[in-house]
């Protein structure tokens, strides 16, 4: 009915007319429909999930944008060591995991790759450390001195009585 008067409005009463605008509405609305999950799987790589170790769970998901990402890059740059205990996830305590939206190159006594993506781990009772997955998936874990409150903020988010800065 609506295409029909649309078809009235622009171009007349000829059925051909009314045959072409019902191709143009039906191709883009088509086209709406394709585009909708790749605008939903694109905003979801770019969400930094807060998870509760002890839950199993998500328990927040952030949007990330460009100033966490420096963030994360300040973080990256403080690392002093590999993180040498024995389990590097513990038992209790949360991980942020921050995908990177453009990887960082990332060269130091340590590690010579591109990062895709950093978790930083927050055990119940030491302080915090990071996990960093290059662009073969591949983990490793970093001990950094770069304190953690601006992240925590931008993400109102509050691990405690959880330590907050690295080393």
């Amino acid at each position: 009915m609506v295409v029909k008067f649309i078809a009235f409005f622009l171009f007349g009463h000829s059925k051909v007319e009314v045959m072409k605008l019902r191709s143009i509405i039906s191709l883009v609305m088509v086209l709406s429909i394709i585009s909708i999950p790749h605008t939903i799987h694109a905003q979801s790589e770019n969400e930094i999930e807060i998870f509760d170790i002890q839950k199993g769970k998500v328990i927040q998901s952030v949007p990330s944008n460009l100033e966490i990402e420096k963030q994360v890059e300040l973080l990256l740059n403080s690392i002093t060591d590999i993180y040498r205990a024995f389990e590097p996830i513990p038992h209790k305590g949360y991980m942020v995991k921050i995908p990177l939206d453009k990887a960082i190159p990332l060269k130091n006594d340590y590690f010579d790759d591109l990062v895709n993506e950093v978790i930083l781990i927050f055990p119940e009772y030491e302080n915090p450390h990071m996990m960093v997955v290059n662009d073969e998936n591949r983990p490793y874990f970093f001990s950094f001195t770069k304190s953690v409150d601006q992240i925590l903020t931008m993400l109102d988010f509050n691990p405690a009585p959880l330590s907050k800065s690295g080393t």
